[in-house]
């Protein structure tokens, strides 16, 4: 039986001089050895000895194309993973870089709040002496023949509070007297802050001035600047910048950190209500007494300035210095960020000199940073070494500074030395009739 032309019609005849490519179907794969169980066995054998190609049925020309498209599979993945790796590390590269930036802009925006009283390093800072001229500072400062304690870590920072209420009260500080003056001595070696609070009716001579007066009115004569250099002739020690505070101011701050905690006396409570009335009637009035009273800004501030109840002017000190310890202790209590946010409401109320430097240096490095809120206390005048009562026409505590100074020294620098005589007001006790044999353990509070 034959086939016809019509038969073969359909037929497909291999084109002879087209060569003859097996298909990977058609590979007899028992010729693989059991070692050779992947392609990438076989592609090592195919670089490595192209005659067992053909073993496989492959022609060199197939074999070079499988070869070069299987390698080119495992770079891309290897490049796939290394962008992806890339990426992850860009990412985290660019929100450590954000949260860093961030952190700097947050802290150029804090500093930006306080208000700064600066002088150029050359600049000379004047005050309006007794007879009404205009002086330097330096040339009304009179020289000591002892060196002043300094230690490095230590640096003493000049606190005041000051009270708008008073009629010849301007912005700059001067015609206003300090109700609070305090003393900070910030260890940063130890990480320790130590207070010293003096008492504004004390008696001082001020540099320019042959007459002393209560040491609250240097603030009136000549504003901070004359105020810290009263406290710097008065102790010996050295002060490294001051920074005030408005009591109008003094009831955020408070309220920044959560309010505080005092132990109120129904007397207090009485005068306290008073002072609040004054400053705002509508204020909430304090309704509670005892120990672990909670107080608001405005109520704070009223107990602080409670004067006529107790001991008078040191009570009032107490009074400030627990107030002052409680805002302490609820601000180191606050989360990381709710520190940020009370130093906004802080820094803002501040009027200082101290170098922008050391603003960021102690108020946002180092005091967020405390591990512990507690703060020694040492009260000027020191009982025994002081006289009270009526002088003249007012009521003033006369002083023996020579008898607190090597107190104060023990105090801040943990030693004392040689110092320079104060010269000390009318009425004071010698320094024979001085207490000084008072441990100073027993007068830290």
């Amino acid at each position: 039986m034959g086939f016809d032309d019509s038969d073969n019609m359909y037929l497909s005849v291999p084109d002879k001089k087209a060569p003859r490519e097996p298909s990977s179907e058609f590979t007899d794969t028992s010729k693989y050895p059991e070692a050779r169980g992947g392609i990438e066995d076989v592609i090592a054998d195919l670089d490595g000895d192209n005659d067992s190609a053909f073993d496989y049925g492959f022609s060199r020309k197939k074999a070079g194309a499988a070869s070069h498209s299987n390698a080119g599979g495992i770079s891309g993945v290897k490049r796939t993973r290394l962008r992806i790796i890339l990426g992850v590390l860009a990412g985290l590269l660019g929100i450590f870089v954000g949260v860093v930036c961030f952190g700097l802009w947050y802290k150029d925006y804090l500093l930006s709040k306080i208000t700064y009283e600066t002088t150029a390093s050359n600049a000379v800072i004047t005050i309006v002496n007794e007879e009404g001229n205009t002086v330097a500072l330096t040339d009304v400062t009179e020289s000591t023949q002892y060196e002043i304690i300094q230690d490095e870590p230590i640096k003493n920072f000049l606190l005041i509070g000051i009270d708008s209420r008073y009629k010849s009260y301007n912005s700059s500080g001067t015609g206003d007297r300090s109700d609070v003056i305090v003393v900070m001595s910030v260890d940063s070696n130890k990480g320790t802050i130590k207070l010293l609070s003096i008492a504004r009716d004390s008696y001082a001579y001020f540099p320019g001035y042959s007459n002393p007066h209560k040491i609250n009115a240097a603030m009136s004569y000549g504003g901070p600047d004359l105020l810290q250099a009263t406290v710097e002739s008065c102790l010996r020690i050295k002060i490294d910048g001051y920074a005030y505070v408005n009591f109008s101011h003094m009831a955020n701050i408070i309220d920044a950190v959560g309010g505080v905690y005092v132990n109120m006396t129904s007397g207090e409570k009485n005068v306290a209500n008073k002072y609040i009335r004054e400053m705002n009637p509508n204020a909430a009035l304090i309704d509670s007494t005892g120990n672990g009273t909670w107080l608001n800004g405005i109520q704070a501030v009223g107990y602080a300035r409670v004067r006529y109840v107790g001991n008078g002017d040191y009570e009032r000190m107490e009074r400030q210095i627990e107030v002052l310890r409680s805002v302490m202790k609820q601000y180191m209590s606050l989360s990381a960020t709710g520190k940020l946010a009370a130093m906004d409401d802080v820094l803002a109320a501040v009027v200082t000199n101290i170098d922008k430097a050391d603003i960021e240096k102690y108020a946002l490095d180092f005091l967020p940073s405390l591990q512990n809120a507690e703060m020694q206390y040492l009260q000027l005048p020191i009982e025994g070494c002081y006289n009270c009562g009526m002088y003249g026409d007012e009521w003033s505590m006369r002083c023996n500074w020579n008898a607190f100074i090597p107190y104060v020294q023990e105090y801040f620098y943990g030693e004392t030395c040689d110092f320079d005589e104060v010269k000390i007001p009318n009425h004071a006790p010698s320094l024979s009739n001085c207490d000084t044999d008072i441990p100073l353990d027993h007068l830290i509070h």
